[in-house]
């Protein structure tokens, strides 16, 4: 077990626009120095890797956001068919090894910001003691960290849905844990 003020070589780690910045933040205020990185699937890692995850629909909801387009039905079925520079069921693939890496800790974003018990569980991880406080610091001053989050509901429609599922989302869904 690392003593407390002690260094961990952590790399924080995922898919553009899964909370990267927040699991920045949360393994910061373990005490611990990381940066994002999107580092896809195969490329070396070093240290303790810990990847964040999100719902893939809220991750093309977040990327509309983050761009200040508006999050309507065709601007998401827009980055939905061509995120930066092929279909979002194309781009994640490249990262989907990690979530089943042994060696890697893998937490959803959507427990990260709702639950005291996943920044315990990355502590556990990197045998590092949990800061009290961490968890109460973590909304908010980040540069992507928005007081309302990414919410794909908005923009579900049936002409969505329907899209969404023949062109790979339910399986990409499904692959991602969701």
């Amino acid at each position: 077990r690392i003593r407390s003020g002690q260094k961990v070589m952590v790399t924080t780690n995922g898919f553009p626009k899964c909370g990267n910045h927040a699991l920045v933040k949360a393994v910061q205020l373990l005490g611990q120095p990381c940066q994002v990185s999107h580092i896809p699937f195969g490329e070396l890692v070093e240290g303790k890797h810990v990847f964040i995850k999100r719902d893939p629909r809220n991750v093309v909801c977040s990327w509309l956001r983050f761009n200040g387009l508006p999050v309507t039905p065709g601007m998401f079925l827009t980055a939905f068919r061509r995120f930066q520079s092929a279909s979002l069921v194309e781009e994640m693939s490249a990262y989907e090894g990690w979530l089943s890496e042994p060696s890697v800790h893998v937490v959803r974003f959507e427990d990260l910001i709702s639950d005291a018990a996943c920044l315990q569980g990355i502590a556990a991880y990197l045998e590092i003691p949990y800061l009290d406080g961490a968890f109460e610091n973590l909304p908010g001053l980040t540069r992507t960290w928005f007081p309302e989050h990414s919410d794909y509901r908005v923009v579900l429609t049936a002409e969505v849905e329907s899209a969404w599922s023949a062109e790979g989302g339910n399986d990409l869904l499904a692959r991602w844990g969701y």
